[in-house]
């Protein structure tokens, strides 16, 4: 059974045994209300047949005594307290209520009794006879207009019932279809992706705030992760087959030379094994920046925390300087605090210290210092800087400026580095800012949000 069948059908027997059950209840407590009613207007009566046959019962025969109080649809019987009866009066149409039994009873009573398809009230009442004698005096009514009363309003009520469901159901299947049609639109989408092979969405109500909404909003969300996460392989793919191509032609082409005159020339040797080394190490760390860039950033881990941005900036530095035995001058500015993630921060503060030795020759200067509130961290370098055509460009991946103008070396990079170093500024919250003039050197400047407070540690 679908689910649409499945709301229809439970939403619409649901309404029904609602309804069937409400009109019921109503119908119950009119009934009972109405025989009570009954019931008492009849002891009522009979209370005032006691009293007249008590102040007429020495002057006038018992029999004319009781037709002149008999009711006209029912029956008056007075038994005495030996279990006789005197001869019952009943109605032309009451025969069937002499033969009923009767017995005396020491105590007012009352009933309703069904005698076959008309419902009757018996009231029983002591009564002392002007003898003495205790007796009892019965009165039988019938209540059929009420019982008539009570038979149009079952009509009323059923043909009610019948008339409401038919708008019941409607409502039924409308909101079954309302309630699964962005499911429906859902499953032709995921339809339309499988066959098709491209990312969908789902057309959303703006105004809708309900559930369904949400779940088509949650559903668009994870077509954008996983369109996300699809762009990212096939990109990571893409530029693996394409950027590792070159190292390992160039590991290759060594590796060949070592075998044919390796053994016989030790210059070649040595220029094929620095060049298998340097390429294998420039391949490694592509491979590890091109795998960091397939991964979506909340898949980085990111934690942050307070930082002490000027003990790490010094830290990183002297590793740094220790690693590529390059001259790096930290400025000590004492202890300033910023919320971000330690780990990521040095790596990025590790990728543009590696920029600025690849692109210069001089001492690397970084300052640590609060700015408007901000915490920024420079990086300063004395290389051969970037024009404004490379500048706008440099965070594209595998941009690099032109091989004839890296420093003398000839290491350029993969052109992945600063690409990374976006991403990672953006997964901590953070601002990377290049400022470079030709000839004079390039400054990159780490800007961390404004939750920043300088002081000691505490």
């Amino acid at each position: 059974m679908s689910l649409k069948s499945k709301i229809y059908g439970y939403s619409s027997v649901l309404f029904a045994v609602l309804l069937i059950a409400v009109n019921l209840s109503v119908y119950i407590v009119f009934e009972r209300m109405s025989i009570n009613n009954e019931i008492k207007r009849i002891e009522g009566e009979a209370e005032s047949i006691v009293k007249g046959v008590r102040q007429s019962a020495g002057s006038i025969p018992p029999d004319d005594l009781l037709r002149a109080y008999a009711p006209l649809d029912g029956m008056l019987r007075i038994v005495n307290e030996d279990g006789t009866s005197s001869a019952p009066v009943t109605a032309e149409s009451g025969e069937q209520l002499s033969k009923l039994s009767y017995t005396y009873e020491s105590e007012k009573r009352s009933e309703y009794l069904q005698i076959g398809k008309i419902g009757y009230v018996w009231v029983s009442l002591p009564v002392i006879w002007p003898d003495g004698e205790v007796v009892n005096v019965q009165v039988t009514e019938s209540i059929a207009e009420t019982e008539r009363g009570l038979s149009v309003l079952r009509t009323v009520l059923v043909a009610v019932t019948i008339i409401a469901l038919i708008p019941a159901i409607i409502s039924s299947r409308i909101l079954a279809n309302r309630m699964t049609r962005p499911i429906q639109q859902m499953t032709r989408t995921m339809g339309d992706i499988q066959s098709s092979g491209q990312f969908k969405r789902l057309p959303l109500d703006a105004k809708s705030k309900d559930e369904l909404n949400t779940m088509g909003q949650t559903f668009n969300r994870m077509m954008d992760l996983l369109e996300s996460n699809f762009e990212r392989q096939e990109r990571f793919v893409s530029d693996a087959s394409h950027e590792l191509k070159t190292p390992l032609t160039i590991i290759e082409s060594y590796a060949s030379l070592l075998q044919r005159r390796g053994k016989e020339r030790p210059e070649v040797f040595d220029e094929a094994v620095e060049a298998i080394l340097s390429e294998s190490i420039r391949m490694r760390e592509m491979t590890e920046q091109l795998l960091l860039l397939a991964k979506q950033p909340e898949q980085w881990n990111v934690q942050l925390e307070r930082v002490d941005i000027n003990r790490l900036v010094q830290d990183s530095t002297r590793a740094f300087r220790e690693a590529y035995h390059r001259e790096v001058i930290c400025h000590d500015a004492g202890h300033i605090w910023a919320i971000s993630d330690e780990s990521k921060l040095k790596q990025l503060l590790f990728i543009l210290l590696d920029n600025a030795r690849k692109y210069s020759e001089e001492q690397i200067e970084v300052y640590v210092k609060t700015h408007h509130q901000e915490s920024w961290i420079q990086i300063v370098d004395t290389g051969i800087g970037m024009s404004e055509a490379d500048l706008a460009k440099v965070f594209d991946r595998f941009y690099r400026v032109d091989p004839a103008r890296t420093r003398g070396s000839g290491e350029s990079g993969s052109g992945l580095g600063l690409s990374l170093a976006k991403d990672l500024a953006g997964a901590v919250g953070a601002r990377i800012e290049l400022t470079s003039t030709e000839g004079v050197g390039t400054t990159a400047t780490i800007i961390l949000p404004s939750s920043v407070q300088r002081g000691s540690l505490s």
